[in-house]
């Protein structure tokens, strides 16, 4: 059984909700924004929900719209909910525009800079697990997030909102958020949920990037070496392991 933390230590929140559905969506009337706010509500967490149906909307609702949010609930710290379109490369609004991950981390980083490096970040979205890509600098910067929480393939209407309802639910009544996660597995059918730091992000692809150079120069260092011809005493070397 996972720890639950006492009433005085739980975090307290309240949910930021930007969505951008589809057109479909928009046609059908279906958007995932109203149920995270009646199931949040049901706890009574305090949320607020915009729909930025394109990128001046969007930008609006972060740069403007949040912090009117926060001036209304001082005493919580905001968890950023967006709900749109993912894919590898970044978020597409309604209007089809895209916001590419490093335009959403130029529109983050005050964000996350005011809170003192405490933004947790939920993406609803397919592919959330590529948002972890802002965080992916070879230098020493700004992170624009502190965690960030979603899903690392495709997940269904139905999976995304019993997911990140469960979260919220778990959160504000003291649990973990890596229990919290692990519970939305659970509860959706979808095992691809995850949540991830900036630091873990950063820590990851230097790593990453390190294999890859060292790969990258031992083949070329292979591949010169086969063009190359032997010197006198390369050629004695060769002959001799013959």
């Amino acid at each position: 059984m996972s720890e639950i933390l006492p009433p005085e230590k739980r975090l307290q929140f309240f949910v930021f909700i930007i969505e951008s559905p589809s057109p479909v969506d928009l046609y059908h009337r279906r958007g995932e924004g109203e149920v995270i706010r009646n199931a949040v509500g049901l706890n009574l967490i305090p949320s607020e929900l915009r729909l930025a149906v394109n990128r001046e909307a969007f930008e609006a609702a972060i740069r403007i719209g949040l912090s009117d949010a926060m001036r209304e609930h001082p005493n919580r710290l905001p968890i950023l909910h967006i709900s749109a379109h993912g894919f590898d490369e970044g978020i597409q609004l309604s209007s089809g525009e895209v916001l590419d991950w490093s335009e959403l981390r130029d529109l983050l980083l005050p964000v996350n800079r005011a809170l003192g490096g405490s933004l947790i970040l939920c993406m609803s979205t397919c592919e959330g697990y590529s948002g972890s890509r802002m965080a992916m600098r070879r230098e020493e910067c700004e992170h624009p997030f502190y965690a960030i929480v979603g899903n690392g393939r495709k997940p269904s209407w139905p999976e995304t909102a019993v997911a990140f309802a469960t979260f919220y639910h778990l959160v504000a009544c003291g649990r973990y958020i890596v229990d919290a996660v692990e519970a939305m597995r659970i509860a959706s059918g979808n095992d691809a949920f995850f949540v991830t730091t900036a630091e873990e992000s950063r820590r990851g692809f230097l790593e990453y990037i390190q294999s890859i150079d060292a790969q990258d120069a031992q083949e070329v260092l292979e591949v010169q070496a086969d063009e190359q011809q032997p010197n006198p005493l390369g050629k004695l070397l060769i002959e001799r392991r013959g």
